[in-house]
């Protein structure tokens, strides 16, 4: 993003985020006010519903890739995030970018503010739900995912006409807004059960079971209950990966591995199954196939994830004695002999004795902190409720850099106590994962790639070479090989050095030159009128600015930030395809184009290692991260990266 629109970003999110946040004012009234001055976007919507205590995420997330593998366009809305606002609202698994939330709150102000003029005070959730329904509706999604904020009955979602409601299950959690007992949380939850809409129930402790029952009679909505309707066969819980099978009425689904760790999400995979046969029976187009498929991609972050391995790093946002229990079975399952050091900091309203009970006699140190978040529960009072000794770190970053130094290589950290934390964890885990890539590619790949330089031979360094020639060789090299951009560029500047001699060059002559780059009729056109710019309007010098690069023909964000590390040696992130590809593997950023990479890559890497990241990843997937058949095997930074973690 430019500064300006940075800026504009940056205020708008301020104001969503001061809407009367976690003001809890539960009710639809507003959320119906302001959908109807929006013109009612959600009716257009085909829903699927999903409540619960815990595992609503992990099924959402199940559900959107089943639908994403049978062709559809799918929106998923859940919150909160982790590292961006936008990944509350995503499209085929893809987050709304930075200037799209920008234009939905610009989008969604004005009415927000009429309302507030009227007595209407939206919350933030409020807001941020009719975002997503408009988003969708303009996206015109095929089907929309749609996780319940809290409770169910009274939440901003419920304003939804869904296909079909879920229910996971249902524990104690946000007494204080929901009610003291199973029944008043379940009553709650259920109330997103609609007239003539079938409803999916995982629900299994017997007082919020009849509750739910009780409520599908009276709504006349059929009740499939997941017990009942899909009998699962565990073959293996591992620490990365689950293999399972399934056995409905309507299909038997064999050897499906998991990528969500946790004996607990088996359970959530037969939720996600029974609701996609049924999805499947009411014209949506999803096959056996699909179901196996959708549910064998699916991640979902903080849930027992991976995040890098020597040492083991996982991270896990439980921050109830529901999402402890579960964790605390893993932790049994696969540390019992060698326990992990816990980084733990959890909000102020939750029961942390009831999680800490569980947690704390199942690992060997305890580093207590506090999350960023404003509901956060001191270190010092957390530090309190642990029988044990523990250590305080003032941040979750410098407590994950204390886990990490007692780690060593052969140890476990596990992070956990809620999704806050792990937010603040993944944010700081990030920066360390790209230093040490960083370090390992360099040693690796020395000066590594070059635009226009042939893949065998060694780059120069950043900011050594002549901004001219950089500037060409890198139009030339759009949609071509390394080795083609290298054999065109030689031939040119064989003979047109000089922005001058460009400029006066014959188009067949330079097509000539160029023709192993392919699109050299094209290519002609824009790097002669780029040279007659440059004479015309610089003195046949090269802009050092990426406002100005950006304007010449040909010219985009990649060409101009490669000129501005190549040419000048100012720290510029150049995104091409390599790097582009190679940052989702690494799961360090869920994006659909290159420009969005670098937005999300400038937030994540630190400023110093801006220069390296071109050079490095290019080379890295010239050479090891290949787009076809990747050398997984050999990759020295495998223990990094998503991909080299997870398969």
């Amino acid at each position: 993003m430019a500064m300006k629109q940075q800026d504009d970003y940056d205020a708008a999110v301020k104001w969503l985020y001061g809407l009367q946040y976690f003001g809890m004012k539960l009710g639809l009234d507003n959320t119906r006010t302001l959908l109807a001055e929006l013109g009612n976007p959600h009716e257009e919507l085909r829903a699927i519903h999903v409540a619960g205590t815990n595992g609503k995420g992990s099924v959402c997330a199940f559900l959107t890739n089943i639908l994403m593998d049978a062709g559809l366009k799918v929106g998923t809305y859940t919150s909160p995030h982790l590292r961006d606002f936008g990944e509350r609202i995503c499209i085929d698994n893809i987050p709304m970018t930075r200037p799209e939330v920008l234009r939905a709150i610009k989008g969604i102000k004005p009415e927000v503010e009429k309302l507030a003029s009227r007595g209407k005070q939206c919350t933030f959730f409020e807001a941020t739900t009719c975002m997503a329904f408009q988003h969708f509706s303009r996206r015109k999604v095929d089907a929309a995912v749609v996780e319940v904020g809290m409770g169910g009955r009274l939440d901003s979602t419920n304003v939804l006409e869904p296909v079909l409601s879920i229910i996971t299950n249902i524990s104690l959690e946000h007494t204080q807004h929901l009610g003291d007992t199973m029944e008043k949380i379940a009553y709650e939850k259920a109330g997103i059960i609609k007239p003539g809409i079938p409803t999916v129930s995982a629900v299994t402790e017997t007082e919020a079971s009849e509750v739910v029952e009780a409520k599908a009679r009276e709504m006349s909505s059929e009740l499939y209950r997941v017990a009942d309707g899909c009998d699962i066969r565990i073959h293996d819980i591992g620490l990365l990966n689950s293999s399972i099978s399934a056995i409905t009425k309507y299909n038997k689904y064999n050897n499906i591995k998991i990528k969500l760790g946790g004996e607990h999400q088996t359970g959530n995979a037969a939720t996600s199954i029974v609701a996609a046969e049924i999805l499947s029976r009411k014209t949506f187009p999803i096959k056996p196939e699909n179901i196996a498929r959708g549910l064998e991609s699916t991640r979902w972050g903080a849930r027992l994830q991976v995040v890098r391995l020597r040492p083991t790093v996982i991270l896990d946002a439980t921050h109830n004695p529901g999402g402890a229990e579960t964790l605390s079975k893993f932790l049994r399952k696969h540390f019992s002999k060698k326990p992990p050091i816990l980084v733990i900091a959890m909000l102020v309203d939750k029961d942390v004795g009831g999680v800490v009970k569980l947690l704390e006699p199942l690992v060997s140190q305890i580093i207590v902190t506090e999350s960023k978040y404003e509901r956060r529960m001191k270190a010092e009072s957390l530090a309190e409720k642990i029988s044990g000794e523990t250590e305080i770190a003032d941040s979750v970053a410098m407590a994950i850099d204390r886990a990490l130094e007692l780690a060593g290589t052969s140890e476990t950290v596990l992070i956990s106590g809620s999704i806050f934390t792990a937010a603040d964890a993944l944010e700081h885990l990030d920066e360390l994962r790209m230093r040490e890539a960083m370090e390992i590619l360099s040693e690796l790949h020395g000066t590594g790639a070059y635009p226009g330089r042939d893949p065998e031979t060694p780059g120069p360094p950043p900011g050594s070479q002549e901004p001219f020639r950089v500037l060409i060789s890198t139009i030339l090299s759009q949609r071509t090989k390394d080795e083609n951009t290298h054999l065109a560029t030689e031939a040119l500047f064989a003979v047109f050095d000089t922005p001058e001699k460009l400029a006066h060059a014959r188009p067949e002559e330079v097509e000539e030159l160029i023709r192993p780059a392919g699109f050299y009729r094209q290519k002609s056109r824009n790097i002669i009128n780029t040279a007659k710019v440059l004479c015309e309007r610089f003195d046949s010098l090269v802009p050092d600015n990426l406002e100005t690069l950006v304007e010449l023909p040909g010219v985009g964000r990649k060409t101009a930030n490669c000129v501005l590390a190549y040419g000048f040696g100012t720290p510029a992130i150049a995104v091409d395809t390599h790097v582009h590809r190679i940052s989702n593997l690494m799961g360090l950023v869920r994006t659909a184009h290159p420009d969005d990479t670098e937005e999300c890559l400038s937030r994540i890497v630190p400023r110093e290692l801006w220069l390296d990241v071109n050079r490095l990843l290019v080379r890295h997937g010239q050479t090891i991260c290949a787009p076809v058949r990747p050398k997984c095997n050999k990759c020295p930074i495998s223990h990094l990266c998503d991909r080299g973690i997870y398969g």
